[in-house]
C-alpha cells in the first residue's frame, strides 16, 4: 500500500471509468477492498473506491434475476429475490464467505473480478450460466461468465473495465441446486473444495444438469463426464464414481475426490 499516491471515491461509473483509463493515474478499482493488502499491485499509484457508485441494485428484469456488482454478500444473503432463486443457492452460498464483517464489505463484484481459488461466488455463477455486464472504453459489453477469465477477453476488470452486474438467465429460477463448500469452519476463507450441483428432472428423467468445482484451481470448472452421466440416467453410484474420476484427473486427491463424489451423490439422492 506504500505505492498509492491518490485516493479517488467517484459518484458516477462515468467519472470512475475516466480515473480508471487515464493512464497518468495508474488506478485499480476496488469496491469492499476486504483483500486490498495482498491483490494491490505494487506498479497502482490511485485507489479508486467503488462504494459511492449506484451498482448496488438487487432486481428483476426481463425475467432475469439481476445483482448489482456493488451489492455487498451480506446483503446478496438477506435479498428476498436471491433466497428464493434457484432454491436459495445464492443467498447460502453468500451466507458462507468468511465472518459476518468480512461479508459486511465485500461485494460479489470484487469476488469475480480476478480469479482466485477460494472464492465463493465464481463456482456457482458458472453453474448457473451467468453472465456479467462490463463497461468499457468503447461502452457496455455483456458476456457469458465462462469468458470471464479467458485471455481472449481482451480486458482486465478493474484495470481498463468495471463489472457493473451479473445477470442470472431467468431459466435457472426453479432449478434444484445445492452449494457445498468443504472446509474446516463455514468461516474460514481458505476451502477444501467448493461444489455447485444443480439438476432438473422430468418424471423420472434428468432433464439439465449443472457440476461446478471450485477452489482446486484460481478458475472453477465444469464437470462434463459426471453432467453427461446425470442426464443418461445413471444410478446415483455409477454418476458419482464418474464425479471422483474427473477429480481425480484434476489432482483434487484422494480425500476431495472422496468427500466429493459422496456429497454428490448425496445430491443426486435428493432430487
Amino acid at each position: 500500500m506504500k505505492n498509492i499516491k491518490y485516493y479517488a471515491y467517484p459518484s458516477t461509473v462515468k467519472e470512475a471509468l475516466a480515473v480508471l483509463l487515464n493512464k497518468k493515474y495508474k488506478a485499480m478499482a476496488l469496491a469492499g477492498g476486504t483483500l486490498v493488502a495482498k491483490t494491490l499491485p505494487d506498479t497502482v499509484e490511485t485507489y479508486l473506491d467503488l462504494k459511492n457508485l449506484p451498482i448496488k441494485d438487487i432486481k428483476l428484469q426481463a425475467g432475469n434475476l439481476v445483482i448489482g456488482s456493488g451489492a455487498t454478500f451480506d446483503e446478496i444473503d438477506r435479498s428476498k429475490l436471491c433466497r428464493s432463486w434457484a432454491g436459495g443457492v445464492i443467498a447460502a452460498a453468500a451466507a458462507k464467505c468468511s465472518s459476518q464483517l468480512i461479508r459486511n464489505m465485500a461485494t460479489i463484484g470484487g469476488n469475480i473480478a480476478r480469479p482466485h481459488s477460494f472464492n465463493i461466488f465464481p463456482v456457482v455463477l458458472l453453474g448457473l450460466d451467468a453472465r456479467v455486464r462490463l463497461q468499457t472504453k468503447k461502452g457496455a459489453k455483456l458476456i457469458d461468465f465462462q469468458d470471464l477469465y479467458t485471455s481472449g477477453l481482451g480486458l482486465r476488470p478493474g484495470l481498463d473495465s468495471l463489472i457493473m452486474e451479473i445477470i442470472i438467465p431467468a431459466k435457472t429460477r426453479k432449478w434444484k441446486c445445492e452449494f457445498i463448500k468443504l472446509a474446516k469452519t463455514d468461516s474460514s476463507w481458505e476451502s477444501y473444495i467448493t461444489l455447485f450441483f444443480s439438476a432438473e428432472k422430468k418424471g423420472k428423467s434428468v432433464t439439465q444438469a449443472r457440476v461446478s468445482v471450485g477452489a482446486l484451481s484460481p478458475r472453477p470448472f465444469r464437470a462434463p463426464e459426471t453432467e453427461r452421466a446425470m442426464l443418461a440416467g445413471d444410478e446415483a453410484p455409477a454418476a458419482a464414481a464418474v464425479f471422483a474420476a474427473e477429480l481425480e484427473a484434476a489432482k483434487a486427491g484422494e480425500y476431495r475426490s472422496s468427500a466429493a463424489s459422496s456429497l454428490f451423490k448425496r445430491f443426486l439422492n435428493s432430487i
